[in-house]
Protein backbone atom coordinates (compact mmCIF):
# COMPACT_ATOMS: atom_id res chain seq x y z
CA UNK A 1 0.00 0.00 0.00
CA UNK A 2 1.20 3.91 -0.59
CA UNK A 3 1.35 6.48 1.98
CA UNK A 4 2.06 9.73 1.92
CA UNK A 5 5.43 11.80 2.85
CA UNK A 6 6.34 11.32 6.37
CA UNK A 7 5.88 15.07 8.51
CA UNK A 8 8.25 14.33 11.23
CA UNK A 9 10.65 17.15 12.83
CA UNK A 10 13.67 17.03 10.27
CA UNK A 11 16.74 15.45 12.11
CA UNK A 12 19.61 18.24 12.54
CA UNK A 13 22.88 18.38 13.95
CA UNK A 14 25.31 21.08 14.46
CA UNK A 15 28.59 22.11 12.30
CA UNK A 16 32.30 23.08 13.62
CA UNK A 17 30.56 26.68 14.49
CA UNK A 18 27.67 25.66 16.31
CA UNK A 19 25.77 26.21 13.97
CA UNK A 20 22.61 24.22 13.51
CA UNK A 21 23.30 21.81 10.01
CA UNK A 22 19.54 20.79 8.75
CA UNK A 23 20.37 17.35 7.45
CA UNK A 24 17.24 16.67 5.30
CA UNK A 25 18.46 19.93 3.78
CA UNK A 26 21.64 18.85 3.40
CA UNK A 27 20.76 15.58 1.53
CA UNK A 28 18.41 17.61 -0.54
CA UNK A 29 20.85 19.23 -2.08
CA UNK A 30 22.91 16.15 -2.47
CA UNK A 31 20.22 14.29 -4.23
CA UNK A 32 19.77 17.71 -6.72
CA UNK A 33 23.94 17.12 -7.25
CA UNK A 34 23.42 13.49 -8.37
CA UNK A 35 20.58 14.52 -10.49
CA UNK A 36 22.59 17.30 -12.26
CA UNK A 37 25.73 14.74 -12.28
CA UNK A 38 23.28 11.88 -13.69
CA UNK A 39 21.53 14.51 -16.16
CA UNK A 40 25.30 15.14 -17.64
CA UNK A 41 26.30 11.92 -18.39
CA UNK A 42 23.36 11.73 -20.83
CA UNK A 43 25.92 13.89 -23.19
CA UNK A 44 28.06 10.45 -22.97
CA UNK A 45 27.37 8.34 -26.10
CA UNK A 46 28.73 4.92 -25.31
CA UNK A 47 26.17 3.19 -23.14
CA UNK A 48 28.59 1.01 -21.20
CA UNK A 49 30.40 4.28 -20.29
CA UNK A 50 27.61 6.34 -19.90
CA UNK A 51 26.47 3.53 -17.35
CA UNK A 52 29.38 3.04 -15.47
CA UNK A 53 29.51 7.15 -14.74
CA UNK A 54 25.84 6.92 -13.14
CA UNK A 55 27.24 4.01 -10.82
CA UNK A 56 30.03 6.00 -10.01
CA UNK A 57 27.97 9.09 -9.09
CA UNK A 58 26.28 7.01 -6.53
CA UNK A 59 29.38 4.89 -5.35
CA UNK A 60 30.92 8.16 -4.64
CA UNK A 61 28.18 9.52 -2.34
CA UNK A 62 28.22 6.44 -0.35
CA UNK A 63 32.33 6.94 -0.23
CA UNK A 64 32.47 9.98 1.14
CA UNK A 65 32.62 9.32 4.87
CA UNK A 66 28.76 7.90 4.78
CA UNK A 67 29.59 3.99 5.49
CA UNK A 68 31.87 3.25 7.86
CA UNK A 69 35.40 2.93 6.73
CA UNK A 70 34.96 -1.22 6.74
CA UNK A 71 32.42 -1.07 4.12
CA UNK A 72 34.23 -1.30 0.71
CA UNK A 73 32.08 -0.06 -2.81
CA UNK A 74 33.24 -2.38 -6.13
CA UNK A 75 31.69 -3.75 -9.15
CA UNK A 76 31.92 -6.94 -10.31
CA UNK A 77 30.99 -10.48 -9.79
CA UNK A 78 30.16 -12.33 -6.98
CA UNK A 79 31.24 -15.98 -6.54
CA UNK A 80 29.47 -18.93 -5.00
CA UNK A 81 31.36 -22.36 -2.90
CA UNK A 82 28.64 -24.20 -5.15
CA UNK A 83 30.28 -23.11 -8.55
CA UNK A 84 28.09 -20.48 -9.24
CA UNK A 85 29.03 -16.96 -10.30
CA UNK A 86 26.51 -14.00 -10.06
CA UNK A 87 25.80 -11.80 -12.83
CA UNK A 88 27.65 -8.03 -13.14
CA UNK A 89 26.78 -6.08 -10.22
CA UNK A 90 27.04 -2.69 -10.63
CA UNK A 91 27.64 -1.65 -6.60
CA UNK A 92 29.42 -4.40 -4.62
CA UNK A 93 29.32 -3.60 -1.03
CA UNK A 94 31.98 -6.09 0.85
CA UNK A 95 34.32 -6.15 3.97
CA UNK A 96 37.46 -4.12 3.36
CA UNK A 97 38.82 -5.16 6.32
CA UNK A 98 38.95 -9.19 6.58
CA UNK A 99 37.39 -9.66 3.17
CA UNK A 100 39.34 -10.13 -0.41
CA UNK A 101 38.85 -9.97 -3.80
CA UNK A 102 39.35 -13.12 -6.16
CA UNK A 103 40.35 -11.07 -8.93
CA UNK A 104 40.85 -7.25 -8.67
CA UNK A 105 41.62 -5.02 -11.82
CA UNK A 106 40.23 -1.95 -13.28
CA UNK A 107 38.17 -3.77 -15.44
CA UNK A 108 36.50 -6.31 -13.15
CA UNK A 109 36.66 -7.29 -9.44
CA UNK A 110 35.14 -10.78 -8.41
CA UNK A 111 34.67 -11.52 -4.81
CA UNK A 112 34.10 -14.67 -2.80
CA UNK A 113 30.19 -14.13 -1.56
CA UNK A 114 31.49 -14.69 2.13
CA UNK A 115 32.30 -11.44 2.26
CA UNK A 116 29.29 -9.52 0.63
CA UNK A 117 27.07 -7.58 2.26
CA UNK A 118 25.00 -6.96 -0.49
CA UNK A 119 24.41 -5.29 -3.89
CA UNK A 120 22.95 -2.25 -5.06
CA UNK A 121 21.73 -1.95 -8.73
CA UNK A 122 21.40 1.28 -10.04
CA UNK A 123 19.34 1.93 -12.99
CA UNK A 124 18.77 5.59 -15.08
CA UNK A 125 14.99 5.23 -15.50
CA UNK A 126 13.18 2.58 -13.68
CA UNK A 127 10.77 1.00 -15.91
CA UNK A 128 9.11 -1.93 -15.76
CA UNK A 129 11.77 -3.69 -18.03
CA UNK A 130 14.90 -2.27 -16.32
CA UNK A 131 13.01 -3.37 -12.59
CA UNK A 132 12.52 -6.90 -13.00
CA UNK A 133 16.03 -7.01 -14.60
CA UNK A 134 17.34 -5.73 -11.31
CA UNK A 135 14.71 -7.77 -9.14
CA UNK A 136 16.38 -11.36 -11.22
CA UNK A 137 20.15 -10.01 -10.66
CA UNK A 138 19.13 -9.75 -6.85
CA UNK A 139 17.07 -13.00 -6.98
CA UNK A 140 20.38 -14.83 -8.27
CA UNK A 141 22.75 -13.59 -6.30
CA UNK A 142 20.59 -13.91 -2.77
CA UNK A 143 20.40 -17.61 -4.10
CA UNK A 144 24.38 -18.02 -3.64
CA UNK A 145 23.92 -17.28 0.50
CA UNK A 146 26.26 -19.54 1.73
CA UNK A 147 23.89 -19.91 5.07
CA UNK A 148 25.61 -21.94 8.02
CA UNK A 149 26.74 -21.13 11.68
CA UNK A 150 29.85 -18.31 12.23
CA UNK A 151 31.40 -17.85 15.57
CA UNK A 152 32.61 -14.92 17.56
CA UNK A 153 34.87 -14.61 20.14
CA UNK A 154 33.16 -13.24 23.60
CA UNK A 155 36.77 -13.14 25.39
CA UNK A 156 37.33 -15.21 28.36
CA UNK A 157 37.36 -18.53 26.40
CA UNK A 158 33.84 -18.23 25.14
CA UNK A 159 32.39 -18.30 21.95
CA UNK A 160 29.15 -17.67 20.17
CA UNK A 161 27.69 -19.07 17.77
CA UNK A 162 24.71 -17.23 15.28
CA UNK A 163 23.56 -18.06 11.76
CA UNK A 164 25.26 -16.22 8.85
CA UNK A 165 23.44 -13.67 8.30
CA UNK A 166 21.81 -13.20 5.06
CA UNK A 167 22.93 -11.12 2.06
CA UNK A 168 20.82 -7.66 1.23
CA UNK A 169 19.99 -6.50 -2.32
CA UNK A 170 19.18 -2.66 -3.10
CA UNK A 171 17.82 -0.73 -6.39
CA UNK A 172 18.65 2.73 -6.45
CA UNK A 173 16.90 4.76 -10.09
CA UNK A 174 17.53 8.24 -11.03
CA UNK A 175 14.31 8.85 -12.48
CA UNK A 176 11.05 7.09 -13.14
CA UNK A 177 10.29 6.00 -17.26
CA UNK A 178 6.27 6.92 -17.76
CA UNK A 179 5.43 5.00 -14.92
CA UNK A 180 4.95 6.03 -11.30
CA UNK A 181 5.87 4.68 -7.75
CA UNK A 182 2.82 2.79 -7.20
CA UNK A 183 3.05 1.04 -10.72
CA UNK A 184 6.45 -0.24 -9.25
CA UNK A 185 4.67 -1.61 -6.86
CA UNK A 186 2.57 -3.44 -8.24
CA UNK A 187 5.14 -4.76 -10.32
CA UNK A 188 7.02 -5.78 -7.19
CA UNK A 189 3.80 -7.72 -6.18
CA UNK A 190 3.38 -9.66 -9.13
CA UNK A 191 6.88 -10.43 -9.47
CA UNK A 192 7.15 -11.49 -5.50
CA UNK A 193 4.37 -13.48 -6.12
CA UNK A 194 5.97 -15.96 -7.80
CA UNK A 195 9.10 -15.91 -5.77
CA UNK A 196 10.07 -16.98 -2.17
CA UNK A 197 10.91 -14.37 0.01
CA UNK A 198 14.46 -15.21 1.11
CA UNK A 199 14.61 -13.81 -2.63
CA UNK A 200 13.07 -11.03 -2.34
CA UNK A 201 15.09 -7.22 -2.90
CA UNK A 202 15.18 -5.18 0.75
CA UNK A 203 14.79 -1.45 -0.41
CA UNK A 204 14.33 0.29 -3.86
CA UNK A 205 14.79 3.67 -4.30
CA UNK A 206 13.80 6.15 -7.17
CA UNK A 207 15.42 9.63 -6.55
CA UNK A 208 13.05 12.50 -5.34
CA UNK A 209 9.93 10.15 -6.16
CA UNK A 210 10.17 7.65 -3.51
CA UNK A 211 11.17 4.06 -1.58
CA UNK A 212 9.48 0.76 -1.68
CA UNK A 213 10.26 -2.20 1.09
CA UNK A 214 8.59 -3.92 3.22
CA UNK A 215 6.94 -4.21 6.64
CA UNK A 216 5.00 -6.13 8.34
CA UNK A 217 2.34 -6.28 11.64
CA UNK A 218 1.95 -3.12 12.54
CA UNK A 219 3.26 -1.78 9.84
CA UNK A 220 6.83 -2.70 11.65
CA UNK A 221 9.25 -1.87 8.96
CA UNK A 222 11.68 -5.22 7.74
CA UNK A 223 14.80 -4.34 6.25
CA UNK A 224 16.62 -7.32 6.90
CA UNK A 225 16.71 -9.94 4.82
CA UNK A 226 15.91 -12.82 7.67
CA UNK A 227 12.86 -10.55 8.44
CA UNK A 228 11.38 -10.21 5.21
CA UNK A 229 8.83 -13.59 5.19
CA UNK A 230 5.67 -14.85 3.53
CA UNK A 231 4.27 -12.42 6.70
CA UNK A 232 5.68 -9.21 5.05
CA UNK A 233 3.97 -7.34 2.36
CA UNK A 234 5.41 -4.48 0.02
CA UNK A 235 4.79 -0.87 0.61
CA UNK A 236 5.64 2.41 -1.57
CA UNK A 237 6.25 6.02 0.14
CA UNK A 238 6.38 9.09 -1.72
CA UNK A 239 8.95 10.79 0.09
CA UNK A 240 10.02 12.94 -3.13
CA UNK A 241 13.02 14.96 -2.30
CA UNK A 242 14.07 13.15 0.79
CA UNK A 243 13.83 9.32 -0.79
CA UNK A 244 17.92 9.51 -0.93
CA UNK A 245 17.78 10.29 2.59
CA UNK A 246 15.70 7.37 3.42
CA UNK A 247 18.01 5.19 1.39
CA UNK A 248 21.02 6.21 2.54
CA UNK A 249 19.82 5.45 6.21
CA UNK A 250 18.25 2.10 4.61
CA UNK A 251 21.90 1.18 3.62
CA UNK A 252 23.45 1.73 6.65
CA UNK A 253 21.53 -0.04 8.41
CA UNK A 254 21.39 -3.01 6.98
CA UNK A 255 25.25 -3.04 7.34
CA UNK A 256 25.20 -2.11 10.73
CA UNK A 257 22.75 -4.94 11.22
CA UNK A 258 25.05 -7.92 9.80
CA UNK A 259 27.97 -9.69 11.23
CA UNK A 260 29.55 -11.44 8.26
CA UNK A 261 32.20 -14.87 9.16
CA UNK A 262 35.34 -15.58 8.36
CA UNK A 263 36.05 -15.97 4.67
CA UNK A 264 37.16 -19.78 4.04
CA UNK A 265 38.91 -19.97 0.92
CA UNK A 266 39.22 -23.74 0.79
CA UNK A 267 35.76 -23.78 -0.34
CA UNK A 268 36.80 -21.75 -3.87
CA UNK A 269 39.66 -23.96 -4.84
CA UNK A 270 37.51 -27.20 -4.88
CA UNK A 271 33.41 -26.04 -5.05
CA UNK A 272 30.95 -27.94 -5.31
CA UNK A 273 28.34 -28.32 -7.93
CA UNK A 274 25.01 -27.91 -7.90
CA UNK A 275 23.12 -30.56 -9.77
CA UNK A 276 19.08 -29.86 -9.72
CA UNK A 277 18.42 -29.41 -6.13
CA UNK A 278 21.69 -30.79 -4.81
CA UNK A 279 24.74 -29.87 -4.09
CA UNK A 280 27.17 -32.27 -4.83
CA UNK A 281 31.01 -32.65 -3.96
CA UNK A 282 33.25 -35.37 -4.43
CA UNK A 283 35.63 -37.06 -7.28
CA UNK A 284 33.39 -38.46 -9.87
CA UNK A 285 31.07 -35.67 -10.16
CA UNK A 286 32.99 -34.63 -13.73
CA UNK A 287 34.63 -36.54 -15.94
CA UNK A 288 35.93 -37.52 -19.83
CA UNK A 289 34.32 -39.67 -22.00
CA UNK A 290 35.79 -41.15 -25.77
CA UNK A 291 33.13 -40.30 -28.10
CA UNK A 292 33.68 -41.03 -31.74
CA UNK A 293 38.04 -40.32 -31.38
CA UNK A 294 37.23 -36.96 -29.33
CA UNK A 295 37.12 -36.25 -25.69
CA UNK A 296 33.86 -35.15 -23.93
CA UNK A 297 33.22 -33.73 -20.88
CA UNK A 298 30.41 -35.10 -18.77
CA UNK A 299 29.47 -34.74 -15.37
CA UNK A 300 26.48 -36.73 -13.67
CA UNK A 301 22.99 -36.05 -14.37
CA UNK A 302 20.15 -34.90 -11.95
CA UNK A 303 18.14 -38.41 -12.34
CA UNK A 304 21.42 -39.83 -11.53
CA UNK A 305 21.62 -38.21 -7.60
CA UNK A 306 17.96 -38.40 -7.24
CA UNK A 307 17.95 -42.58 -7.65
CA UNK A 308 21.14 -42.49 -4.87
CA UNK A 309 19.26 -40.67 -2.18
CA UNK A 310 16.07 -42.31 -2.90
CA UNK A 311 17.62 -45.73 -2.85
CA UNK A 312 20.11 -45.13 0.47
CA UNK A 313 17.02 -43.37 2.10
CA UNK A 314 15.14 -46.84 1.71
CA UNK A 315 18.34 -48.78 2.93
CA UNK A 316 19.36 -47.31 5.81
CA UNK A 317 22.79 -45.64 6.81
CA UNK A 318 25.85 -47.16 8.18
CA UNK A 319 28.95 -46.78 10.31
CA UNK A 320 32.04 -45.76 8.07
CA UNK A 321 34.34 -48.40 9.65
CA UNK A 322 31.36 -51.05 8.48
CA UNK A 323 31.41 -49.93 4.95
CA UNK A 324 35.47 -49.95 4.62
CA UNK A 325 35.04 -53.53 6.32
CA UNK A 326 32.75 -54.33 3.84
CA UNK A 327 34.61 -53.01 0.75
CA UNK A 328 38.09 -54.83 1.95
CA UNK A 329 37.34 -57.09 4.82
CA UNK A 330 38.93 -55.18 7.39
CA UNK A 331 40.11 -52.00 8.54
CA UNK A 332 42.68 -50.23 6.59
CA UNK A 333 46.11 -50.09 8.22
CA UNK A 334 46.44 -47.08 9.97
CA UNK A 335 42.78 -46.45 10.28
CA UNK A 336 41.71 -48.39 13.20
CA UNK A 337 41.53 -45.26 15.76
CA UNK A 338 40.59 -42.43 12.97
CA UNK A 339 37.73 -40.35 14.29
CA UNK A 340 35.27 -40.47 11.37
CA UNK A 341 34.95 -44.28 11.58
CA UNK A 342 32.07 -44.22 13.89
CA UNK A 343 30.01 -41.54 11.42
CA UNK A 344 26.50 -42.55 9.90
CA UNK A 345 27.63 -42.63 6.13
CA UNK A 346 25.19 -43.92 3.54
CA UNK A 347 26.04 -46.84 1.34
CA UNK A 348 24.62 -47.03 -2.66
CA UNK A 349 25.41 -50.98 -4.06
CA UNK A 350 21.84 -51.51 -5.97
CA UNK A 351 23.68 -54.38 -7.58
CA UNK A 352 25.20 -56.24 -4.62
CA UNK A 353 28.94 -55.45 -5.89
CA UNK A 354 31.21 -58.14 -3.60
CA UNK A 355 33.73 -56.52 -1.34
CA UNK A 356 37.68 -56.75 -2.67
CA UNK A 357 38.36 -59.28 -0.52
CA UNK A 358 35.02 -61.24 -1.63
CA UNK A 359 37.26 -61.72 -5.07
CA UNK A 360 39.03 -64.58 -4.68
CA UNK A 361 43.01 -64.69 -5.66
CA UNK A 362 42.49 -63.34 -8.97
CA UNK A 363 40.64 -59.93 -8.83
CA UNK A 364 41.21 -59.22 -12.76
CA UNK A 365 38.40 -60.05 -15.59
CA UNK A 366 39.40 -60.07 -19.46
CA UNK A 367 37.17 -58.33 -21.32
CA UNK A 368 35.71 -59.11 -24.53
CA UNK A 369 37.59 -56.89 -26.48
CA UNK A 370 40.71 -58.93 -24.39
CA UNK A 371 41.37 -55.73 -22.36
CA UNK A 372 42.30 -57.19 -18.67
CA UNK A 373 41.05 -55.28 -16.06
CA UNK A 374 39.60 -55.06 -12.39
CA UNK A 375 36.41 -57.34 -11.91
CA UNK A 376 33.52 -55.21 -10.51
CA UNK A 377 33.70 -55.00 -6.49
CA UNK A 378 33.14 -52.30 -3.68
CA UNK A 379 37.14 -51.61 -3.90
CA UNK A 380 36.54 -48.79 -6.78
CA UNK A 381 33.87 -47.17 -4.88
CA UNK A 382 33.51 -43.31 -4.91
CA UNK A 383 32.83 -41.23 -2.03
CA UNK A 384 30.60 -37.91 -2.42
CA UNK A 385 29.10 -35.48 -0.51
CA UNK A 386 25.39 -34.93 -1.01
CA UNK A 387 23.59 -32.18 0.45
CA UNK A 388 26.10 -32.28 3.17
CA UNK A 389 25.63 -36.31 3.66
CA UNK A 390 28.47 -38.92 2.72
CA UNK A 391 27.44 -41.28 0.21
CA UNK A 392 29.93 -44.44 -0.64
CA UNK A 393 28.94 -44.98 -3.89
CA UNK A 394 29.51 -48.79 -5.67
CA UNK A 395 29.40 -47.25 -9.12
CA UNK A 396 27.87 -45.22 -11.92
CA UNK A 397 26.87 -46.12 -15.09
CA UNK A 398 27.67 -44.38 -18.58
CA UNK A 399 24.12 -43.41 -18.82
CA UNK A 400 24.11 -41.81 -15.42
CA UNK A 401 26.36 -39.10 -17.47
CA UNK A 402 25.57 -36.07 -20.02
CA UNK A 403 27.64 -33.55 -21.88
CA UNK A 404 28.26 -30.70 -19.75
Amino acid sequence: MGLPRESAQDPALKDEGGEVVDTKLLFQKIGLKMRADFEASAQIKHSGSKGTVRENVLRTFLAEGRLPTKYGLGSGEIVGRVRNTSRQCDVVVYDKLNGVTLLYDDAIQVYPVDCVYGIIEVKSALSKAEFIDALEKIKAFKAMAPGGMVSRSMGGGMTMFHPRPLQFGLIFAYCLADNSLYSLYQNLREWEAETSPALWPNYVCVLESGVIYHHGEGFRSCLDSEKITDNTSPIYLNYGEDSLFHFYCALHDLCGHMQLGPVELSHYYDPALQIGKHIVHGRGVEGQFMKDGATVNVRLTESAIDNVVAWCAAHGRLRYRDVLIRRFGSLPVGMEKAPNMDLEVYLYNPDDLPGLHELGPNPFITTERGVTTSAPSLANALELQIDGNLYVIAHFKDADYEPC
